[in-house]
């Protein structure tokens, strides 16, 4: 087995990391069609974090919300196994 077989190299920039972690956490929802939003924060090896937002259906207002007051407002969810999110009114 070549070492090409054994492992794969992936590097993304912030808009492919922002846009692979909506569509994952829009799939983990179970909503049939969705919008979201979402922005990294943070300085990266110190406290770097996704605030993301995903609204089911065609919820077009959410890019109106301001993510760096969310980020401010709420708490972990806790670790990525426990992904229910947070209800935002």
């Amino acid at each position: 087995m070549s070492q090409n077989d054994k492992r794969k190299i992936f590097k993304y920039n912030e808009d492919d990391i922002l846009e692979i972690l909506s569509e994952y956490l829009g799939d983990e929802t179970g909503f049939d069609t969705y919008q979201s939003t979402a922005m990294l924060l943070g300085t990266p090896g110190k406290d770097l974090r996704l605030v993301a937002v995903i609204g089911n259906g065609d919820d077009d207002d959410i890019t109106k919300l301001n993510l760096e007051d969310i980020d401010n407002e709420i708490d972990y969810n806790g670790t990525h196994s426990d992904l229910d999110g947070r209800l935002l009114r």
